[in-house]
């Protein structure tokens, strides 16, 4: 082997055989936007030999739709020093290839004048994410029409069971009960069905500041209103306090609730809720005097599509509660209480001066 010499005694033979091997490919453009040079990986990426688009305007080869963001670009680069974007650039076949550019102007006091840019292929990164998007976007559309065609359904069987109901004795009253109790089970299931949707179809992620007071009365009235059967009472005062989370805290503080009264085999469900403040954290609890959660299932049951004890349900509720509290980074947890179980979720009190960057 031959004597190895330091990075600032590098031939030009080596320094070109150094770009040859690169994957990402380098442009040299005066401050008109001439190219002056092209790196030889521009021809695996554009399928143009480097000096095929020497002297060339480089946004000449730029995208239409991408021209005048590109150039804008270029033109902050003097007062910048860099700058990064992402453009469609035209190929040697008339197609166009996705490129992530780093652009800098050259060192003045270097060899080089003008502006230097690396550029990398990421057409295989863009494809997937349109695609990824016409996925979302159709299942968006799936979840919708069948919530809607299934909810009119059950209207229409909702209605004819208020008509059969006036028409039956006593004995086939039970049975008109119970259709109507699995048409609003099932009205449940569409509902608890599109927030585990909406969840899992969110991108941004992105937490706020949500007052749990006025989340938690509104869910607090809704469930006394689907429940007149159950006595849902809260245990002192709910603190006016923010949390990070979104619009869907609704659907985390609704079904642990629901959850406690669904499962419940007492001859009149009682649950209790009571939120409690800590250093930087919330804890929302929910007891309530049913059968209890056996310790091999405490963790178990907030899987996707498991069920809690003889429950005939769909097992998503409990699945969007930890869906929903993975997202704004909070825990839930089972305890034993005096008489059943007692549901626990915990999330972070948005601070006064706090903005969530995630």
């Amino acid at each position: 082997m031959g004597e190895e010499l330091p990075p600032s005694e590098l031939t030009a033979e080596q320094y070109r055989a150094l770009l040859g091997h690169t994957s990402d490919v380098i442009t040299v453009t005066g401050t008109d936007g001439t190219v002056r040079y092209r790196s030889p990986s521009s021809e695996r990426v554009t399928g143009w030999r480097p000096e095929e688009l020497r002297g060339e305007d480089f946004l000449e080869y730029v995208h239409p739709e991408d021209r005048d963001r590109v150039g804008g670009r270029f033109d902050a680069l003097v007062g910048e020093g860099d700058a990064e974007l992402e453009f469609r650039f035209r190929t040697s076949d008339g197609g166009w290839v996705w490129l992530s550019m780093t652009g800098r102007v050259a060192d003045t006091a270097g060899p080089l004048e003008g502006y230097i840019i690396t550029s990398r292929d990421i057409s295989g990164h863009v494809q997937s994410t349109e695609r990824l998007e016409e996925q979302r976007d159709s299942l968006r559309l799936l979840n919708e029409v069948l919530r809607h065609d299934i909810r009119n359904d059950l209207q229409v069987v909702t209605a004819y069971g208020e008509l059969l109901a006036e028409e039956v004795d006593e004995e086939g009253q039970e049975y008109v009960e119970t259709l109507r109790d699995r048409a609003d089970h099932a009205v449940d299931i569409t509902r608890t069905a599109r927030d585990v949707a909406e969840v899992m179809l969110t991108t941004d992620g992105r937490r706020q500041p949500t007052d749990i007071q006025a989340a938690l009365d509104r869910e607090l009235d809704e469930v006394r209103s689907a429940y007149p059967e159950a006595l849902v009472t809260v245990d002192g005062t709910v603190p006016s306090v923010s949390v990070l989370a979104d619009d869907m805290l609704g659907s985390l503080l609704r079904n642990p609730i629901k959850n406690a009264i669904q499962h419940n085999d007492s001859a009149v469900p009682e649950v209790t809720v009571s939120v409690e403040t800590g250093e930087g954290s919330v804890r929302i609890r929910v007891a309530d005097n049913g059968p209890g959660v056996p310790d091999s299932r405490k963790e178990a049951i907030f899987g996707k599509g498991e069920k809690g004890l003889e429950s005939d349900g769909a097992g998503l509720g409990l699945y969007l509660v930890q869906t929903l509290v993975d997202t704004y980074r909070g825990d839930v947890w089972v305890e034993d209480g005096k008489e059943g179980a007692v549901f626990v979720v915990e999330l972070s009190v948005a601070g006064a001066d706090e903005t969530d960057r995630s």
